[in-house]
């Protein structure tokens, strides 16, 4: 045993002079992207040790080969990270930077977005949900008249799949309050034994879902990352590499509107990361705004508008993937790609008609959504049997607000092609925002179905940023949300 190690307990020290430890560790970091734990051996030995003595596996070679495992694998890296990563968050934390949402960011989003009558939100590793919903709590409290009729989502975001159910529920213990005065909290909660329940008025706009920053590609309207007003990301990317942060940040900045915001942690102040950004002090805030300019003159035709493309996006077919620190090398399905082949192809005429979903995809990516309807009902004029153009045509509905369309726009997709996988999926995101659990539970099953078989490095669709292996991800999560095995 090494002297290092000497002065731990017998179990982490085992850990620690394990030969498979470092293959081990490096799995963990590359999945998770936390490099929190490249020099914290101690922590990651404590918790691995716990994980394995409480199901059972001795060694970190046979740890190793249960995460690896194709069956058991995944189960298996989520109960991780659930001990792995940190829920302590309460709600209203940090008072200056909701002072500074209050009083300067919303009002400036609102005022922008006066016409349109839309408002998004994102919460990026929102932990157990307080931040979302302090967030709605702020709109609802104190700017209900001015966005009244408007289409406001909240979503929330982790890699924490226990995290996201507690989300969901919007049910907290007192110590969620530390900061919160006891009369707000019971405008907003009701009690329910020793804990406090959001209540529906404040729960109506938010949402939940799986994301990893680290694995799944954003901007994505697929993944419904994208055209945002503001986005959150307080205390996350600390646990993260140098090179992911510089690899997430151009992301973050795609993913918002022109004249979006920004919100990072306290503890995230380094001003070059930013560059790109237009630097905002507030009293006890620094603050990020997208400021690409005045529109040009003349806006070019839907065919000639490039896509801006971040410097971090690969091509290949897992185009649009954050790059993962550059010691860790991606890991790859098992599956040989030249056997299995991707979902079906879009419909629309030879090359043209895919440069022209392609124009429509992109400019939903960036949030223009008016061009996007614009471009999907051309493509519809044109082809009117196109499964895609009616899947893409649904998702703008949705970020426009009109739910009633945007459910038809999906199920004509469905009807027109049942072997595409994202109509499925985002019906069952759709249903399961209308408590339709059964509807849900089924479009998702759908679609869990579509992809098996199917090499994980592929993308779901030719041309878009998340892959097989990803959208099964998110779905399983979405089957265990509902209560789904």
């Amino acid at each position: 045993m090494s002297p290092a190690v000497s002065t731990l307990s017998p179990a982490i020290a085992a850990i620690l002079d394990d030969p498979a430890y470092p293959g081990l560790k490096a799995l963990i970091i590359e999945t998770t992207g936390m490099a929190f734990y490249r020099d914290k051996d101690g922590d990651l030995a404590r918790i691995l040790a716990e994980r394995m003595a409480e199901i059972g596996v001795i060694g970190c070679a046979g740890y190793l080969g249960l995460l690896q495992s194709l069956v058991q694998g995944k189960a298996e890296m989520d109960a991780l990270i659930a001990e792995l990563t940190i829920g302590e968050t309460y709600f209203f934390r940090h008072k200056e930077q909701f002072d500074a949402l209050r009083d300067l960011i919303l009002p400036d989003v609102i005022a922008r977005n006066a016409s349109f009558r839309r408002l998004r939100i994102w919460s990026a590793g929102c932990a157990t949900g307080p931040e979302p919903y302090s967030v709605a709590i702020m709109l609802e409290r104190e700017f209900a008249e001015r966005i009244a009729g408007w289409h406001v989502t909240v979503l929330g975001t982790d890699i924490n799949q226990k995290f996201l159910t507690r989300a969901r529920e919007g049910r907290y213990d007192e110590w969620a309050f530390r900061v919160m005065p006891d009369a707000q909290r019971a405008a907003c909660f009701d009690k329910v034994g020793n804990q406090w329940q959001i209540r529906p008025e404040f729960k109506r706009n938010v949402s939940f879902q799986y994301h990893n920053l680290i694995k799944s590609p954003f901007p994505s309207l697929a993944d419904n990352i994208a055209g945002f007003d503001i986005i959150i990301c307080r205390n996350v990317i600390i646990y993260f590499s140098q090179s992911t942060v510089e690899s997430l940040v151009p992301c973050f900045r795609e993913s918002l509107n022109d004249g979006g915001w920004l919100i990072m942690g306290h503890a995230e102040p380094n001003q070059r990361l930013f560059r790109d950004f237009r630097t905002v002090n507030t009293p006890g805030a620094v603050l990020y705004q997208r400021a690409d300019g005045p529109p040009p003159a003349a806006e070019p035709s839907p065919s000639a508008i490039p896509r801006p493309v971040p410097p971090v996006l690969a091509a290949s077919a897992g185009a649009g993937r954050v790059a993962p620190p550059k010691a860790s090398p991606v890991r790859r399905s098992r599956a040989t790609p030249s056997r299995l082949v991707p979902p079906s192809q879009p419909q629309a005429q030879g090359l043209a008609g895919f440069d022209r979903l392609k124009v429509a995809r992109d400019l939903a990516d960036s949030g223009q959504w008016e061009k996007a309807a614009a471009a999907c009902n051309a493509i519809i004029g044109a082809s009117p049997l196109d499964a895609w153009a009616h899947f893409y045509r649904a998702m703008v509905h949705e970020q426009m607000g009109e739910d009633e369309a945007c459910e038809k726009s999906l199920r004509r997709a469905i009807y027109l092609d049942r072997r595409l996988v994202l109509p499925h999926y985002h019906l069952g995101l759709f249903l399961a925002r209308k408590d339709d659990t059964a509807g849900a539970e089924r479009s998702f099953r759908n679609a869990q179905a579509l992809l098996t078989g199917i090499a994980e490095e592929l993308p779901v669709n030719p041309g878009e940023k998340i892959t097989v292996g990803q959208m099964r991800e998110a779905v399983a999560m979405h089957l265990k949300l509902l209560g789904g095995a």
